[in-house]
């Protein structure tokens, strides 16, 4: 397939002493960029603006792209930084810093910072700095700090702090401090401390201090998650 002129590939020498076949096996990462779909191994891809990079076997960042989908790299590592829609999917591990909307599916390792959007689904840990609009679902551990709205469901632990708004469902331990609205439902424990309001349905123990704490059916419960937040409050990103 031919490329457009505003993509080039830029091949760089295997290293000494290691098959480039052996590499390609092992560390071939599929990258979607501008609706193409290319294998690479080692060197550059460029898009128009942005490019693609393998840094070493099994490591690739991707820096400045409008849309970029990177797949596989033999468990590698995937870094995403200033782009517009970014997304992983079958990475080992993969980070994001100041995107756009930001997608990952099935990584160990999630890391994800000052993004507009993040959707998660079957990560490992998962840990998320001032980014406005989460959705998680499926993982092991999640940290959220400053977060504007965080939806997670089926994690085993979630830990919550100085988010906006926040919603855990079927989750095992729930522990939440300085957070403004919490609704959690169908989960273990909950604990935490400093929040405005936790309100809380069918969960095993709740310990939440300093914070008003509502026990509500689950029919309630989504009646309240359904309120926005107010209008008076003021953005922390």
């Amino acid at each position: 397939m031919a490329t457009p002129h505003h993509i080039a590939m830029e091949l760089v020498d295997a290293k000494a002493g290691v098959s480039s076949s052996t590499v390609a096996v092992h560390h071939m990462f599929v990258v979607v960029l501008e609706g193409i779909e290319t294998d690479i191994h080692e060197g550059t891809l460029h898009g128009n603006p942005g490019k693609v990079t393998v840094t070493s076997p099994g490591n690739l960042s991707a820096d400045g792209l409008q849309s970029v989908l990177v797949r596989g790299g033999g468990g590698g590592t995937v870094a995403f930084t200033l782009c517009g829609d970014a997304a992983a999917e079958g990475v080992q591990s993969a980070s994001f810093v100041q995107c756009g909307a930001t997608r990952v599916d099935g990584a160990r390792a999630v890391s994800v910072s000052r993004c507009r959007s993040v959707d998660v689904e079957q990560a490992g840990k998962v840990t998320l700095e001032r980014c406005r609009e989460v959705r998680l679902r499926g993982g092991g551990l999640l940290r959220a700090t400053r977060c504007r709205r965080t939806d997670v469901e089926s994690f085993g632990e979630v830990r919550l702090a100085r988010c906006k708004g926040a919603r855990a469902d079927w989750c095992g331990s729930v522990e939440v401090e300085m957070c403004r609205v919490v609704d959690v439902s169908r989960c273990g424990a909950v604990t935490g401390d400093r929040c405005r309001v936790v309100n809380v349905s069918s969960c095993g123990s709740v310990a939440v201090t300093h914070a008003v704490v509502k026990m509500l059916e689950e029919k309630q419960l989504q009646s309240q998650s359904q309120q926005p937040l107010s209008p008076h409050s003021s953005d922390s990103e």
